[in-house]
């Protein structure tokens, strides 16, 4: 089944001083019970619908992003201070998540704010203007009771004052639509780095054609080239090269097979890449350890160039490998050997990890465009046999 096209919503509220006194780890929706986080969850309750459009999580000083249910013990910090929450393990939590790509709204105090937009920078903080304790309440009464302002007299408007300017949930949703079609022309040039696609040719109902192309330096396209080739049969298509132009495939099968190829390759090539650029950070920093002087020692900077471009390389078909053929296990590396000759645990871990379905990375909105675009001049229509009429004597 084709994957959503709708970011994730999320509304990250901060965790509060106010707790519930019991020792033993309880749900973090029940641990906070100040006023202020009270009121920080009724907004996030109203963006959400009660949790129907999307996920609330708790932004904890000490443990970091907590769903509702996550059990969470007694403690005593604040962001910022030292032992609190760090920036790394507040990505890698989520990452986990899956909320890396989501349209995340910010609902805290500033500190709480920085932390959560050093994650998602073009996260919407709707309280940052609002400095006081007094005024963001008021911004958070207006969000979950957007009512309340009519039903209390209100003094005289200023003359400059912009009286058509609507709700603060609809400025919100504003900005979120705003947000998510630049992010998505932003992902649209992004994978434009890995493969474009040309215009859809329809020869028949059953029968399309289009074109991929790989840019990049020679290397890359060959490599992209050849992943391009592997998972041409999760979408049921076929695959042929040029013989005067070796960065181009042409694509054919049905029409909606085609399509949904063309929209997904260049997402699945982004995946792909970047686990095999997380492989290579790996290495990275393994060249940096001193664990790596030995091993180092005496070699060419070119020669170590190379090892280094060798090894992505690798790991690049590792990662191709694993994701389409997902092992229960993937050996660990071994600690003090170098990186160039384990290269399948090294890169097969990060695979195994972070898998996904690349079978299911079309864009399905992406696709209907693709067929609406389509060249139908050369579709060919089998003739309308009529009855047959007996032969006279």
């Amino acid at each position: 089944m084709a994957a959503s096209t709708t970011r994730p919503r999320v509304i990250i509220v901060s965790c509060g001083g106010r707790k519930n006194p019991t020792d033993q780890p309880i749900p973090a929706g029940e641990r906070y019970l100040g006023s202020y986080h009270v009121a920080l969850r009724r907004a996030a309750d109203a963006l959400t619908h009660g949790g129907r459009t999307g996920r609330i999580l708790i932004l904890s000083a000490l443990e970091g992003l907590l769903q509702l249910h996550d059990p969470v013990g007694l403690y005593d910090m604040r962001m910022g201070e030292q032992g609190s929450v760090a920036r790394e393990r507040l990505r890698q939590q989520a990452a986990d998540l899956d909320i890396l790509d989501a349209d995340v709204i910010v609902l805290g105090p500033r500190a709480y704010v920085e932390a959560s937009l050093s994650i998602w920078p073009q996260a919407s903080a709707p309280l940052a203007g609002a400095p006081g304790i007094g005024e963001q309440l008021a911004k958070l009464a207006d969000i979950y009771n957007p009512g309340r302002r009519s039903q209390a007299p209100q003094p005289p408007a200023h003359p400059a004052a912009n009286t058509d300017v609507g709700s603060i949930i609809e400025e919100i949703e504003r900005q979120a639509d705003a947000r998510g079609k630049a992010e998505e022309q932003r992902a649209t040039r992004r994978r434009a780095r890995y493969a474009t696609y040309s215009r859809l040719v329809i020869e028949h109902r059953s029968r399309a054609h289009g074109s991929l192309t790989f840019p990049g330096d020679p290397a890359k396209s060959a490599a992209r080239t050849g992943a391009a080739r592997r998972f041409a049969a999760l979408y049921r298509v076929q695959v042929h090269g040029r013989p005067d132009d070796a960065r181009t495939l042409d694509v054919h099968g049905t029409p909606r097979d085609v399509a949904r190829f063309l929209s997904a390759l260049p997402r699945v090539l982004e995946k792909t890449e970047a686990r095999a650029s997380e492989a290579a950070s790996l290495y990275g920093r393994w060249e940096r350890h001193s664990s790596a002087r030995p091993h180092l020692a005496g070699m060419p900077r070119c020669q170590r160039r190379a090892r280094a471009r060798a090894f992505r390389a690798a790991a690049f078909q590792v990662v191709i490998d694993i994701i389409l053929n997902r092992p229960d296990t993937v050996p660990e590396a071994t600690d003090g050997a170098p990186p160039w000759g384990q290269v399948y645990p090294l890169a097969g871990g990060i695979a195994h990890y972070y898998w996904f379905d690349a079978a299911a990375l079309d864009d399905p909105d992406e696709t209907a465009r693709i067929l609406a675009a389509a060249d139908r001049s050369q579709v060919t229509v089998a003739p309308v046999r009529g009855p047959q009429c007996p032969v006279g004597p």
